[in-house]
C-alpha cells in the first residue's frame, strides 16, 4: 500500500481549497486527510528525512507568488529541497499540480521548481505535472479532472521510473535558491552586511 501526503502551498487560499478538494475523494487506506495533508511550512516542520520514513508519495498542489516566488506557507519547503542531502527521497515517488496565471511572466515557477527539486532528490515522477492557467477555466477543470482520476491510479501502483522528465509539459524557470538559501547554500539570505 502506497502511503500519501499532500503537500499544499497557497498565498490566497485557493490551492490549498483545490487540493482539500480533490484529497477527499482519495482512498482511506492510502491518505487520511486529518494527518496527511499539510502546508509546505508544515511539512518543512516536519522534515523531508522523516516525511521519507512515513510516506511514499508525495503529491504537491502549489502556485506561485510575486516574481516566481514560493507562496509564503511554501516558502520553507522549497527551502528545504534546495538544502536537503541528496538521495533523500530515493525511492519516493511525486506528482505536482500548479495553479496559476499566465499574466505573470513566472506562471508555474514554484510548482517547476518543486518538481524538478524532488526529482534530483531522487524521487520518481509518478504523473506529468499539471499546469492549470486561471485565464482557461474550463481547459484547467478537464486537466484537473482527469490529474485527480490519474493520481488515485497512481497509489495503486510503485512508479520504479519518472513516467517523464521535470520539463513536461514546460521548463522554463526563475531559480530562487539565492533568495531562499544564499549564495552560501545554507541559512536564510539576509540583508547584506554593511
Amino acid at each position: 500500500m502506497v502511503k500519501v501526503i499532500c503537500i499544499h502551498g497557497t498565498e490566497s487560499g485557493g490551492s490549498e481549497r483545490h487540493a482539500k478538494r480533490l484529497s477527499k475523494t482519495w482512498p482511506k487506506a492510502n491518505f487520511d486527510q486529518s494527518k496527511d495533508f499539510m502546508s509546505g511550512n508544515d511539512a518543512a516542520s516536519v522534515g523531508l528525512e522523516a516525511l521519507a520514513a512515513k510516506y511514499d508519495a508525495f503529491v504537491i498542489v502549489s502556485s506561485s507568488y510575486g516574481d516566481g516566488d514560493p507562496p509564503s506557507n511554501f516558502e520553507n519547503f522549497l527551502r528545504a529541497l534546495y538544502t536537503a542531502d541528496e538521495g533523500v527521497l530515493a525511492g519516493k515517488q511525486h506528482c505536482v499540480l500548479g495553479y496559476g496565471s499566465t499574466d505573470y511572466e513566472t506562471f508555474q515557477n514554484c510548482p517547476r521548481l518543486t518538481d524538478k527539486l524532488m526529482g534530483a532528490l531522487g524521487s520518481k515522477r509518478m504523473l506529468a505535472r499539471v499546469e492549470v492557467d486561471e485565464n482557461e477555466t474550463l481547459t484547467g477543470d478537464e486537466a484537473v479532472a482527469k490529474w485527480a482520476k490519474d493520481v488515485v491510479a497512481a497509489f495503486s501502483k510503485t512508479c520504479k521510473s519518472d513516467v517523464c522528465d521535470w520539463t513536461v509539459p514546460e521548463d522554463q524557470i526563475l531559480d530562487k535558491k539565492s533568495d531562499l538559501v544564499g549564495s552560501s547554500g545554507g541559512g536564510v539570505a539576509g540583508p547584506p552586511a554593511p
